[in-house]
């Protein structure tokens, strides 16, 4: 068995949109669609997704959250769904409230996307709620351009005690992007040092099957998630990676399947 805990897929009127506004040039495996989802999953070989969704504007995080709980009735043996609230909206609170009433296994916060520093006071009263609700959270971490928002352990140190026992997860190795430089090592010895879950998706496009392997040595085994971050990858390249780093297989089963397993009660 083997669960993809980072996975994007859209409503089918807006698939095609999503996929051609970002990076335009690249040619995607996946179309964006559930059903485009679970094709790739049987690619890589992964049988069942967690599929993370972003509330990009105030305004949107209804619809998002309403899509997602209908993806995960139409398929409950295949998909898992975060939802997601806007740190800005006022009802961002209330919305909590009936992510954890639709039945939806977390929240995803993407800074960089919304467009909010997530080290701000003004947030805190958002985690702690997330907290009190038991609710997981996936944070994206690392850069996405240059100009936006966005975390890394050294941020995820500060505001990790304000979600209590909640667990928190780190997309993206933690926000270690690019390579291993001598900050980066700095930043891995912060996030070794956490109690927080990472997953791997997309790292394939920014580390080395050596840098890969440096960080995953590192890191405790049951906090490891894999994840491929298709449609913006695929699949089976990230897949590739995970198994070239010859892990023992108690290891490897912790992280493609087991902890996802335990983290969400999904046996």
């Amino acid at each position: 068995m083997i669960i993809d805990f980072h996975t994007h897929c859209y409503p089918a009127s807006l698939a095609s949109v999503a996929i051609s506004r970002r990076w335009k040039d690249r040619k995607y495996h996946a179309d964006g669609t559930a059903e485009g989802l679970l094709t790739d999953l049987r690619y890589s070989g992964a049988d069942r997704a967690v599929v993370l969704h972003v509330a990009r504007k105030p305004t949107t995080m209804y619809d998002v959250n309403d899509f997602a709980a209908k993806l995960q009735r139409r398929y409950p043996d295949r998909l898992r769904c975060f939802g997601s609230v806007h740190p800005d909206s006022p009802e961002a609170i209330e919305e909590l409230h009936r992510i954890k009433e639709l039945g939806l296994c977390g929240i995803k916060l993407h800074p960089s996307f919304q467009l909010f520093e997530p080290t701000r006071r003004r947030y805190f009263p958002l985690y702690e709620e997330m907290g009190r609700l038991g609710l997981p959270v996936l944070f994206h971490c690392g850069c996405y351009t240059a100009d936006a928002p966005h975390l890394q352990p050294r941020e995820l140190e500060q505001i990790l005690p304000y979600f209590g026992s909640t667990p928190v997860i780190g997309a993206h190795l933690g926000g270690l992007w690019n390579n291993v430089t001598h900050d980066n090592l700095e930043q891995l010895s912060i996030l070794e040092s956490l109690p927080i879950y990472v997953d791997t998706g997309f790292c394939v496009n920014y580390f080395s099957d050596a840098e890969v392997y440096e960080v995953l040595s590192r890191l405790k085994p049951e906090r490891v998630l894999y994840g491929s971050d298709t449609p913006w990858i695929d699949a089976r390249m990230q897949m590739e990676q995970l198994r070239r780093m010859r892990l023992d297989d108690a290891r490897m089963e912790r992280i493609l399947y087991r902890n996802a397993s335990e983290l969400l009660h999904w046996e």
